[in-house]
């Protein structure tokens, strides 16, 4: 009775450990991307801070020695969490607007040194808890209990995704969550303060909670922090979604349309509308039916219905968007108007109707999500939808007169891309890089074309069109575009890597520096681990990697993979529960058990890239799919899970030090898989071939003498 006493702390701040730090890392990751775009660069630097924070709290969870006093700071550092959220969110925003100029575009090293220093306090204390946790709860029981206690967190996490990913982020907005969190726990924290009898603890909890509340209650912090990005503006619009914060202001008589604090469109940009419309629909002789793949915020709508169209259908990438259509765009009040709240590219794919003009207004690559539509899988399944002398345009940020090197990179991939699947591909270089594309001929005469069909435009009329001119800088960047460059496909993201490249190009980094630092350093503390440990770090690599990689190519193939990212979070937590928990208990836990999970994770590894290659040549239903995707993911964290609790049970040494090295090592080699997979190794060799590296590296760390 008295070890389940005395075990009783440790079961409940395990669990709350890993529920706090999951939904903690997925609202402060979005607030993050609100300041930083949202690529898998700058989430790969979050992710990885995170995991090398915890680490390192983790290492320094050792030095806590005091049998006496080891509860006592359990008990602490858990109120602790609870508050430090909320405190981590208002400091990203007030500092960040404090130092920062409202429009800075963020550096890489603007994301790495400030995401690191805002996450330093949550991470480092909830590494150091899961040390104390494991050291306790093993000294109870009297054995090695660190792969249990691995389990009880991953449980807590898969808690923590249930709730936020099917309750909080579709109700609450992000400070009301902070607020649901911080309550949760620390009444769970002041419920085992008491049950512990360290009742001074429970009276300074229970303060903190109450001016924490006070705070909450009298403030409404989600409105003061949106505020602070749009200085000078009056906000008339904010919502936190799932998808992203929206916002609508006003200044000046103009409307502005904000995503994640990035201006998507401008009531007064009539510039950049009536190009959007106009470059491709005079290119056809007389379109009716018109597809727009986003973009309605700018507008648009009322320059397609200038021509006489029989019909507008309209899909985004984002559903919220279409919310907002009905109430700020009177998307109703168009009869040919049709909104379709579906994945494009399923829509696309099961689409019958054919089209006369297709507009992508979407925004640049920058992303491997955003990647798939630019691709020759997406543009033949596009030109399916097409009627005879269809016309399909999009835009790219404006290169000016000069390429650089990654511009001209950028801008040819995508060039002979659309070559690969028209006869025609020509660039306008005007406000942006219009580039349109068809099987029928196209025109430099634009302002000719919209004088003699009598279309009332502000600007792109004869006026202040300039047909020749606009010809004239066309060829010139034509021509200095390769012709030999690679194509951008599913598989094969190249156009990705170029918008990573020229993006890190504009602050002077080369693209390969973070790759030697990253190895440099997780170089260092594989190469001084043990054999058993640098198997530890090599199923964190592998863990993180896989999981990367089947979300990825999931939403290649399924599309609208919105509703399933939450789910696929919640599954691999599961498997690391279930494989640190159950796996031992099945088989003695040994050397050799150790070395069968690792040749399983390289075998795995290996298997992995022909089964892409099945689902990407085979036509599967959704649900199948689903479930394949589901299987891969289980079965990788399942043996995630299990080696590191193996692991953590044939490791001779003292249980902290057992603890907080091999959870540390566990988490750098996840963060490693996470930078190296999201910048170098996806875009570079695909999505199978990197599956295939972490095979091979799996197998070079088994040691088959024993």
């Amino acid at each position: 009775m008295i070890q389940n006493s005395k075990s009783a702390l440790v079961k409940p701040g395990i669990i709350l450990l890993g529920f706090i730090s999951l939904v903690s890392q997925v609202i402060l990751l979005r607030e993050f991307l609100t300041f930083f775009s949202g690529n898998e660069l700058v989430i790969g630097i979050i992710l990885a801070n995170w995991m090398l924070l915890t680490g390192l709290g983790a290492y320094l969870g050792r030095f806590f020695k005091s049998d006496d006093k080891r509860k006592i700071w359990i008990l602490v550092f858990l109120g602790v969490l609870a508050f430090l959220p909320t405190v981590s969110v208002l400091l990203l925003h007030i500092i960040w607007h404090s130092i920062f100029l409202p429009g800075v575009t963020a550096g890489v090293l603007h994301v790495f040194y400030y995401s690191m220093f805002i996450l330093a306090p949550f991470c480092i204390v909830s590494g150091i808890l899961f040390t104390l946790l494991s050291k306790q709860e093993s000294i109870i029981c009297r054995s090695n209990k660190i792969g249990d206690v691995y389990a009880w967190e991953s449980l807590g996490s898969l808690v923590g995704g249930l709730i936020l990913n099917f309750v909080l982020i579709w109700v609450l907005s992000t400070f009301q969550s902070l607020f649901l969190i911080m309550f949760v726990v620390s009444v769970t924290v002041l419920i085992l303060s008491i049950r512990t009898n360290y009742f001074y603890l429970t009276g300074i909890i229970f303060f903190i909670t109450i001016a924490f509340s006070f705070l909450f209650l009298n403030n409404d912090l989600d409105k003061q922090i949106r505020k602070m990005a749009f200085p000078g503006q009056e906000i008339t619009f904010a919502k936190d979604s799932p998808f992203g914060v929206f916002v609508i202001t006003k200044q000046n008589g103009q409307t502005n349309y904000y995503e994640n604090n990035v201006l998507m469109a401008s009531s007064g940009d009539v510039v950049s509308r009536e190009e959007s419309v106009h470059l491709s629909m005079v290119q056809h002789p007389d379109p009716k039916n018109v597809l727009v793949l986003s973009g309605i915020t700018s507008g648009i709508v009322d320059e397609i219905v200038k021509y006489p169209i029989e019909s507008i259908d309209y899909v985004d990438v984002n559903p919220e968007v279409m919310e907002l259509a009905k109430k700020y765009f009177k998307a109703e009040s168009y009869q040919s108007l049709k909104l379709i709240k579906k994945d494009a590219i399923r829509y696309i794919k099961h689409n019958t109707k054919k089209y006369d003009v297709v507009m992508i207004n979407l925004p640049k690559p920058s992303t491997i999500q955003l990647n798939r539509y630019y691709t020759s899988e997406f543009f033949g399944m596009l030109k399916d939808c097409l009627s005879n002398n269809a016309v399909v345009s999009l835009s790219l940020p404006s290169s000016a007169n000069y390429l650089n090197e990654e511009s001209k990179k950028f801008l040819s991939i995508i060039y002979g891309t659309l070559q690969s699947e028209f006869k025609n591909v020509m660039v306008l270089p005007v406000g942006q890089d219009f580039l349109l594309a068809s099987d029928a001929e196209l025109s430099y005469q634009i302002a000719e074309r919209i004088d003699q069909r009598n279309i009332q435009n502000e600007y792109v009329n004869p006026f202040y069109f300039d047909d020749e001119l606009l010809k004239m800088r066309s060829q010139q960047i034509t021509g200095q575009l390769n012709p030999e460059a690679p194509l951008n496909k599913y598989f094969s993201p190249v156009f990705y890597q170029s918008q990573i490249k020229l993006w890190m190009s504009r602050f002077n980094i080369q693209y390969w520096i973070p790759a030697i630092l990253i190895i440099l350093f997780s170089g260092f503390f594989f190469v001084k681990a043990g054999r058993v440990y640098k198997g530890v770090f090599a199923a964190g690599f592998a863990g993180t990697s896989i999981e990367i990689v089947l979300m990825l190519v999931f939403q290649v193939l399924f599309g609208y993979v919105y509703a399933v990212a939450g789910v696929f979070i919640m599954i691999f937590m599961g498997g690391l529960a279930l494989g640190s928990y159950y796996i031992p208990k099945l088989r003695t836990a040994n050397k050799k058990l150790f070395r069968d999970l690792q040749i399983s994770v390289a075998i795995f590894s290996f298997v992995l890239p022909a089964v892409f290659f099945i689902f990407k040549n085979l036509q599967i239903h959704d649900a199948v799919l689903f479930i394949l995707f589901t299987f891969f993911l289980l079965v990788i964290s399942i043996l995630t899970g299990a080696i590191f609790s193996v692991a953590s049970k044939i490791i001779q040494n003292d249980y902290a030090s057992i603890a907080s090295t091999a959870y540390g090592l566990d988490l750098l080699g996840a963060a490693t898989g996470a930078l190296l997979f999201t910048i170098y190794l996806i875009p570079m060799l695909g999505f199978g071939w990197s599956v295939f590296v972490v095979g091979i590296f799996n197998l070079a760390v088994i040691n088959y003498k024993e």
